[in-house]
């Protein structure tokens, strides 16, 4: 059911996508939505998690910020990861993969515990949309933009 609603908001983004001036992502666009991550046979859904993106100055890399995430109900605390990913596109358009890397903290630090696979995205000017696994976990974002941060 996961994959059908990130399909369908693939299809979506694509449809909806109008040609306008062009987005500046290199200042990191903010994006709200939600994440899944398949656990223990089910879902556990996080409401409201903020994502950034910013593509680096060649526009070849970026970095997907996942701000105060809990992946599972049972975490103590929540946490903030990087991802990086490799980037195709350009306007307002773009898509993203990695495979087999590790995210890192905000401060470089490499998280070792979950390495990413099949991570693969697109970015709109308005909507943001990527699935992954964080280790054996199956996760996905679904997220709009912001125009005010919180």
């Amino acid at each position: 059911m996961k994959k059908f609603i990130y399909l369908l908001s693939l299809l979506g983004l694509v449809c909806c996508t109008k040609d306008s001036a062009p987005i500046d992502y290199s200042v990191g666009l903010h994006y709200k939505g939600s994440v899944w991550v398949e656990y223990n046979g089910g879902s556990y859904e996080n409401k409201d998690i903020e994502v950034s993106f910013t593509l680096s100055e060649d526009g070849k890399t970026a970095d997907i910020r996942m701000n105060r995430i809990r992946f599972v109900p049972q975490m103590p605390v929540t946490v903030t990861t990087v991802l990086p990913v490799t980037v195709v596109g350009s306007g307002n358009n773009y898509t993203f993969t990695a495979d087999n890397v590790y995210p890192h903290s905000p401060t470089g630090v490499e998280q070792q515990k979950y390495r990413i696979n099949k991570l693969s995205g697109m970015v709109t000017g308005n909507m943001l949309s990527f699935s992954l696994y964080f280790g054996d976990y199956p996760t996905t974002f679904t997220g709009s933009r912001q125009t005010t941060v919180q």
